[in-house]
C-alpha cells in the first residue's frame, strides 16, 4: 500500500478530494456522532465547532513541521498523526444491549446460536402481557391480575437478546424468586422478569429431564440468592442441561433440514404468501400448506420442526412479515402473522436505494462540477420537507419529547407533495408509527439518513421520535397523536390518524332478520334499574327483582340489550363486528364493536340506529338471566328468557353506592395533573331521564336495598372459594379537544390549539350492585349452556383448576391480607398468581375461573359492546328457538348431533372463532392502554411548560440490570428507568436492590418512545434502617 516511506499513500478516489495549502488533505467533515448521553442510540447531526482555543488544547508534546513529518518512517508518521487528531470526538461504539430505545447494535458483532448473552430478552408482539407495571396499572379487570400468555415448565421457547439478531431455544424452568428462569440451547441459565416467545412448543421437556436442572433451583430462593448463584456460576450446569441440550439441537438439525429440503418456496415465502396492495393473516400452519409440501406431514399435522422453519423464513425476511400475537402452545391457532403487501415492501425497497442514491450523489457532489446531487430524486423531497417544517415552526416551537410545543393553534401552507415525496412520507410513517422493523435492521440507517438530510434536526438523536416529530410538523399527524394506537394493528382494519379504525362498511338491510323470539317474549313490568353514569350512550343491561312465596327466595333479574334476536349470525354485520369485537375506551380515540351511527340511514328504520334501537329502553326486547337466590346467597334455580321491558329506571353508580351505604376504602396519595386549557363541561345531554335514589318511591327504594344485600351474600360466597375481593381503582385521562378550529383556505392545513389533558385517579369502582349481578348473569349463561352441551366463548382457568388450592393458600396468606389493608399487591405477586391458575383463556368448553370464585363462567350482559357477550345469545336464541319447536329441554344425550346443526355456529366453527377472538380482545386492551400515551403527554407539558408536578416523585426499583435500574414512579405508576449517570454517584448498580426506592427528578420523557429517565435526588432508606426518611446520599 505505502510506496516509499516519504511520500504517503493517497487513493484514486481520495486524490480527488480539496486539499489545504500545505498539500495535505482536508480532514473530512464527520458526517454524524454519537449522543453524548448515549441514552437514545441513534445519530445526530454534528456541528462543526469553531477555532479551539484554551489551554486544555494546547499541544502537550511538540509536533514537527508537515515536511519534517513527511520525511519520517511510517510508524512515526503514524504516531504524530494520533497526537494531531485526538482532540476529534471518536464515535463510541453503541452497546450491543440497548437499555433505552427500540434500535440495537446486533450488525458490529459475530452472530452465533452459542455465545450471546440472554439477560435482556426481547419483548414480545405488541399486545402481550410483558409483565411492566403500567400495563398492570392501566387495566381494572381479571385481566390485571393473571394475564392471559403464561408458559409451563417443560415448555420450548424461543428467546431473543436485545443485542442479538440470533434466536435462541430454551427450556421454560418455572418461575422463582420473581424471575422466569430457562435453560437456553447455548448452555446458559438465564432470568428474566417478563417474556414472550414467538414460538412455543408445549410439553417438549418431560418432567424427569428437567429434575437434574431444578434440583440446583430451590423455590424457596429470592432473586438475591439466584443472583448470587450466577455470579458464582452455582447454577445449573451443561452436564445438568446435557439431555435437554442435546434434544434441542436436534430439534434445530430437523428445522435446518426441513428448511434445506424446502429452501425455494422458504425463501420466497412472501413473494409466495402476500397479497398485492391488501395485508394478509395467517397463522404457520396455513402457510404450511402453501409452503410445504404434503409429504411433510405426520398423520395430517406438521410437525413442530417443520413450523419452526417456516417461523425463520420469515424472520429472516427483514421486511414483510410480522407476528401479531404469541401463542402459549403449539396447536392453538392463533400465532397470526401479518403480511405485508408487495406494494409496500417494493416502496421499503424503493426508499432504501433513493437513499443510497443520494448518498452517493452527496459524496461525488465533492467533484467539481458534478451535479449529480441537484438532480437526485431524494433531493426534491429534501427541499419541499424544509420548506414545511419552516412554515411550521412559525407556528409551534420543536421538543425532543416527541410532541410539539403546546400553542394556540393556527393554519400553515398544504404542501403540494409530489409523488416521490409521498413515498418518503409513507416510508418514515413505517419507520416511525408501526414499530416494522427489526431492532437490528440496517432499514433504520435510512430513516437516520432522511432525517440528516433534511438538516433541520441537528441537536436531536435522529431517530424514530424525531421521524414521529417531523410528521407532526408537516400536518401529517396532528401533534398530539397517540403513538400506541399505532402499534397494535387489528387484522383487515385502517388506522385513520386523529380517529379511530376503518372497516368495510357491511350491508346492514341483508343483516337484519326478524324477531326470533316474537311469540315467545315474556312481559317484565316490575321496575328495571339501568345503572349507568349520565355520560353513557350505550344501556345494555338492567337488574329487577321478584319476590317469591317464601319470604327468604328471590328471583334476580338480570336484563340484557337483545340485538341477536334481530341480527343474523354470519352475517356481514357479524363479521364486521367480529374485526373490533370489544369497545375500546381510549381518550380521544374511542372506538366502538358498533358505532353509534351505524344504521341510522337504513330503510324502515331510518330515525333510530341499531343502538338507539336495541338500548334498554320503554317497550325494548331483552334477554333475561334469572336466578333464584336466597338470603344467603345460595343459588337455587336459574333460566335465561326472552322478554320485554315496560318500566326502566335509569340510574347513576355512585348514587346507588351512596344509597347502598357500600363501603369505600381508604386509597393512598391521589395525585392530579392537568395541562391546557379547559373549555367547560361536556355538552352531551342524555335523552334518559336520570333518577335519584332518594327520588325513588319506598317500593323501588326496597327493592335497590333488596338487590344490593342479595348480591353481596352471592358474592360472599365467591370469595369462599377464593374470588379476588377488589380491584383498585386506575388512572383516568379526560382530554378535551378545541371546537373552533383556525380558518383555513383551500391550501391550508388547520391545526387547532392542543387539547385539555387531567389525569387523576378513578373516584370509584361504580357500584358493587352492577358488577355482582353481571358476574351472576354470567354464571347463570355458563351453566345454562354446559347443560345443554352448548358451545359458547367460556372464560376459564388455563391450568383447569389443577393448582387451585395452592392458589387459593397463596390469595388468602399473601395478596388478600394485603388488599385488606388498601395495599395493592405487586407485580411479582400477581405474577405468581397468574402461574398458579395458569392465566384466562377462550374456550368451547366450560371450566372453573379462580378470580371469580366460579366452577364456570361466559360473559353475556354487554352484547352491544362485547362480541362474545354476542355469540352467547345468539347461540342462546338458536337453542331456545329449537326447545319450542320439539315442546321440550335439549338433552345432550340424546340430541347431541341435532343440537350443534341447530345453533347459530358449530363446534367446528366456535374453534376457529375463539382463538381469534381472543386475539382481538387482547390487541383491544393494549390499544386501551394507549392512555399512558395521554398520562406521558400530560407530564412532559406539566415538567417543561406548565410546572405543575407533584414536589416531590419516588422512584421504586423493579429490575436491575448491567446498565441501569428499571421501575416504575408513584406518579400513576408510570415506568421509568434509572441508569448509572442517573445514579448521580449515590449508588452503584450492584448495591441496589429490588423494592429499593429513590426520591428522583426528571431527567427526560420520550412520548413516542413511551419512556421517561429519572435522575435520583436521594435514597430513601427502608423504615427498618432510618424511619422511612429520606437522605440525599
Amino acid at each position: 500500500m505505502l510506496r516509499i516511506s516519504g511520500r504517503p499513500f493517497i487513493c484514486q478516489a481520495c486524490s480527488k478530494l480539496p486539499q489545504s495549502p500545505s498539500g495535505r488533505l482536508r480532514a473530512p467533515k464527520l458526517p454524524y456522532l454519537v449522543t453524548g448521553s448515549g441514552k437514545w442510540v441513534a445519530t445526530q447531526s454534528a456541528k462543526q465547532s469553531g477555532q479551539l482555543l484554551g489551554q486544555e488544547n494546547i499541544p502537550s508534546t511538540f509536533i514537527p513541521g508537515q515536511e519534517a513529518i513527511a520525511k519520517l518512517p511510517v510508524r512515526e508518521r503514524l504516531h504524530y498523526w494520533t497526537q494531531e487528531n485526538d482532540r476529534q470526538k471518536t464515535p463510541k461504539m453503541f452497546s450491543d444491549s440497548n437499555l433505552y430505545a427500540t434500535m440495537t447494535n446486533s450488525l458490529t458483532r459475530t452472530q452465533t446460536s452459542k455465545a450471546t448473552n440472554l439477560a435482556n430478552l426481547k419483548a414480545g408482539p405488541t399486545g402481550s402481557q410483558t409483565g411492566s407495571a403500567m400495563e398492570f396499572n392501566l387495566e381494572r379487570d381479571e385481566h390485571s391480575i393473571v394475564g392471559t400468555d403464561i408458559a409451563k415448565p417443560g415448555d420450548m421457547v424461543e428467546l431473543g437478546s436485545s443485542g442479538s439478531r440470533m434466536p435462541h431455544l430454551a427450556i421454560y424452568l418455572g418461575y422463582y424468586g420473581d424471575r422466569n428462569h430457562f435453560y437456553a440451547s447455548n448452555g446458559t441459565w438465564n432470568m428474566s422478569r417478563g417474556f414472550s416467545s414467538p414460538f412455543l412448543v408445549s410439553n417438549f421437556a418431560k418432567p424427569h429431564e428437567l429434575e437434574p436442572i431444578l434440583s440446583k433451583l430451590s423455590a424457596d430462593a429470592i432473586l438475591e440468592d439466584f443472583e448470587k448463584m450466577k455470579e458464582e456460576e452455582s447454577g445449573p450446569s451443561r452436564e445438568d442441561a446435557k439431555v435437554l441440550i442435546d434434544r434441542m439441537d436436534a430439534f434445530r438439525a430437523e428445522t435446518e433440514s426441513v428448511y434445506q429440503r424446502n429452501l425455494a418456496n422458504l425463501d420466497a415465502a412472501h413473494k409466495l404468501l402476500s397479497y398485492r396492495h391488501r395485508f394478509r393473516y395467517m397463522s404457520l400452519f396455513q402457510m404450511a400448506d402453501v409452503l410445504l409440501p404434503n409429504p411433510m406431514r405426520v398423520e395430517g399435522e406438521v410437525s413442530p420442526a417443520a413450523l419452526y422453519a417456516i417461523h425463520l423464513a420469515l424472520t429472516r425476511v427483514e421486511f414483510g412479515f410480522r407476528p401479531i400475537s404469541s401463542s402459549r402452545a403449539l396447536h392453538r391457532r392463533d400465532q397470526l402473522y401479518e403480511i405485508f403487501p408487495q406494494d409496500q415492501t417494493e416502496l421499503v425497497e424503493k426508499v432504501n436505494l433513493l437513499a443510497r442514491h443520494y448518498i452517493v450523489a452527496m459524496a461525488r457532489s465533492r467533484i467539481p462540477g458534478n451535479d449529480e446531487l441537484a438532480n437526485a430524486w431524494l433531493g426534491k423531497f429534501i427541499k419541499q420537507a424544509r420548506t414545511a417544517v419552516k412554515n411550521s415552526r412559525k407556528i409551534r416551537e420543536i421538543t425532543p419529547y416527541g410532541i410539539l410545543k403546546p400553542s394556540n393553534g393556527g393554519t400553515i401552507p398544504k404542501p403540494e407533495w409530489l409523488p416521490i415525496s409521498k413515498d418518503v412520507i409513507q416510508f418514515l410513517e413505517l419507520w416511525a408509527s408501526y414499530g416494522l422493523f427489526e431492532a437490528s435492521a440496517r432499514l433504520h440507517s435510512n430513516g437516520a439518513m432522511i432525517l440528516r438530510a433534511i438538516g433541520m434536526y441537528d441537536d436531536m438523536p435522529l431517530n424514530q421520535t424525531t421521524a414521529w416529530t417531523f410528521l407532526q410538523e408537516i400536518g401529517h399527524i396532528m401533534p398530539w397523536e397517540v403513538p400506541s394506537r399505532y402499534k397494535v394493528r387489528f387484522p383487515d382494519t385502517e388506522i385513520v390518524p386523529g380517529a379511530g379504525l376503518k372497516r368495510q362498511e357491511p350491508s346492514i338491510e341483508a343483516s337484519r332478520r326478524t324477531d326470533i323470539a316474537a311469540n315467545a317474549r315474556q312481559d317484565v313490568c316490575s321496575p328495571v334499574f339501568c345503572i349507568d353514569a349520565a355520560s353513557t350512550r350505550v344501556i345494555d343491561d338492567g337488574i329487577s327483582v321478584e319476590r317469591t312465596e317464601k319470604k327468604d327466595e328471590f328471583w334476580i333479574h338480570v336484563h340484557a340489550a337483545d340485538p341477536a334476536s334481530g341480527i343474523e349470525p354470519n352475517s356481514e354485520l357479524c363479521k364486521y363486528m367480529e374485526l373490533v369485537p370489544d369497545n375500546i375506551y381510549l381518550a380521544g380515540h374511542f372506538q366502538a364493536m358498533l358505532p353509534a351511527e351505524l344504521g341510522g340511514n337504513d330503510g324502515d328504520y331510518a330515525s333510530k340506529s341499531l343502538i338507539e334501537q336495541y338500548s334498554l329502553q320503554k317497550d325494548c326486547r331483552a334477554l333475561t338471566f334469572s336466578a333464584k337466590v336466597n338470603r344467603r346467597g345460595d343459588v337455587l334455580d336459574y333460566r335465561i328468557e326472552p322478554s320485554t321491558l315496560r318500566n326502566v329506571v335509569y340510574m347513576g353508580p355512585e348514587d346507588v353506592s351512596r344509597f347502598c351505604l357500600e363501603p369505600q376504602p381508604k386509597l393512598a396519595r391521589n395525585t392530579e395533573l392537568a395541562v391546557g386549557q379547559k373549555r367547560g363541561e361536556s355538552d352531551y345531554e342524555p335523552e334518559r331521564k336520570m333518577v335519584l335514589a332518594k327520588d325513588l318511591d319506598q317500593a323501588q327504594q326496597d327493592d335497590v336495598l333488596l338487590l344490593y344485600e342479595l348480591t353481596k351474600a352471592i358474592k360472599d360466597k365467591r370469595l369462599e372459594k377464593g374470588a379476588w375481593p377488589y380491584f383498585f381503582p386506575r388512572p383516568a385521562v379526560t382530554v378535551q379537544f378545541d371546537v373552533t378550529q383556525p380558518t383555513a383556505g383551500a391550501d391550508e392545513i388547520a391545526i387547532p390549539a392542543d387539547p385539555y389533558i387531567h389525569v387523576g385517579m378513578e373516584s370509584s369502582n361504580g357500584s358493587a350492585l352492577v358488577s355482582n349481578s353481571m358476574v351472576l348473569a354470567g354464571e347463570i349463561a355458563a351453566r345454562w349452556c354446559a347443560e345443554r352441551q352448548i358451545s359458547v366463548p367460556y372464560r376459564r382457568d388455563a391450568n383447569m383448576g389443577v393448582r387451585d388450592q395452592e392458589a387459593l393458600a397463596y390469595a388468602r396468606g399473601e395478596l388478600y391480607p394485603l388488599i385488606a389493608k388498601g395495599i395493592e399487591p405487586t407485580m411479582s405477586q400477581r405474577a405468581e398468581l397468574s402461574r398458579l391458575t395458569g392465566g384466562i383463556e377462550l374456550a368451547a368448553q366450560p371450566g372453573p375461573y379462580f378470580l371469580l370464585g366460579l366452577d364456570m363462567y361466559a360473559k353475556a350482559t354487554s352484547p352491544l359492546r362485547r362480541f362474545g357477550d354476542l355469540i352467547v345469545h345468539w347461540q342462546v336464541h338458536a337453542a331456545l328457538a329449537h326447545e319450542r319447536a320439539k315442546g321440550g329441554q335439549l338433552d345432550p344425550a340424546r340430541d347431541n348431533d341435532d343440537v350443534d346443526a341447530k345453533m347459530a355456529f358449530s363446534q367446528a366453527q366456535l374453534a376457529e372463532t375463539l382463538p381469534l377472538l381472543q386475539l382481538r380482545e387482547k390487541l383491544g386492551r393494549a390499544v386501551s392502554r394507549g392512555a399512558s400515551d395521554w398520562i406521558l403527554m400530560a407530564v412532559a407539558r406539566a415538567w417543561q411548560h406548565d410546572g405543575n408536578l407533584p414536589e416531590k416523585i419516588v422512584f421504586t426499583v423493579d429490575m436491575q440490570l448491567r446498565e441501569g435500574l428499571l421501575g416504575h414512579l408513584d406518579l400513576f405508576g408510570l415506568d421509568a428507568i434509572m441508569d448509572a449517570d442517573g445514579l448521580d454517584g449515590r449508588a452503584l448498580i450492584k448495591d441496589v436492590k429490588v423494592a429499593d426506592r429513590f426520591e428522583v427528578a426528571l431527567a427526560d420523557v420520550n412520548v413516542h418512545a413511551g419512556q421517561i429517565l429519572v435522575k435520583a435526588l436521594g435514597r430513601i432508606e427502608s423504615a427498618g434502617k432510618q424511619d422511612g426518611s429520606a437522605t440525599a446520599q
